[in-house]
């Protein structure tokens, strides 16, 4: 990873990095399918300890969040986001190893979801311990289909009749 970055969960006095973050998302999802997420929801994820951030000084640089379901039984991780100018230093891997520490803290029996159709991610996510696994393997919690709202491809996928274009994953407990 780039050594001028540092990536750390988030606190209160981090919440001045929803605006970018979210900014990031949505240039992320003019390109890709990842949907976008509103400011206030960001800062509430960064207030809780539920995101982290990678800095290069005071400048967000990268992102990503996670959500729990069902009472704790899934851990969703989303909005995984690096600045364009550090894709590919390892950055996403750095965040993503972040994310798991976080939410396995808050969530030691959680299993985690992930919803791709990049292959890097997907890559990523099986070098982590995912597996590809049908949508009936995840969370059946509506709040967490509904974020699908804001992708670039739902009302395609509607129209479709399908649930999402994505592929999903899931990592069991401490990724065994």
């Amino acid at each position: 990873m780039s050594g001028d970055v540092e990536v750390k969960v988030g606190g209160a006095g981090d919440v001045h990095h929803a605006e970018r973050a979210s900014a990031m998302i949505a240039a992320a999802a003019s390109e890709h399918d990842i949907a976008e997420r509103e400011p206030e929801l960001l800062s509430g994820k960064i207030a809780s300890g539920r995101a982290v951030l990678a800095l290069r000084g005071r400048e967000l640089v990268g992102f990503g969040f996670f959500s729990e379901w069902e009472g704790g039984k899934f851990v969703s991780h989303s909005g995984l986001v690096v600045d364009p100018s550090l894709r590919g230093r390892g950055v996403g891997r750095a965040l993503k190893m972040a994310l798991f520490e976080a939410s396995e803290r808050m969530f030691p029996e959680a299993v985690t979801m992930s919803l791709t159709t990049s292959e890097p991610v997907r890559a990523m996510n099986l070098s982590l311990g995912f597996a590809v696994v049908p949508f009936e393997d995840m969370t059946v919690d509506p709040a967490f289909w509904a974020g699908c709202r804001t992708c670039r491809n739902y009302e395609e996928v509607q129209r479709a009749g399908k649930q999402c274009c994505c592929e999903g994953m899931i990592r069991p407990p401490g990724g065994s």
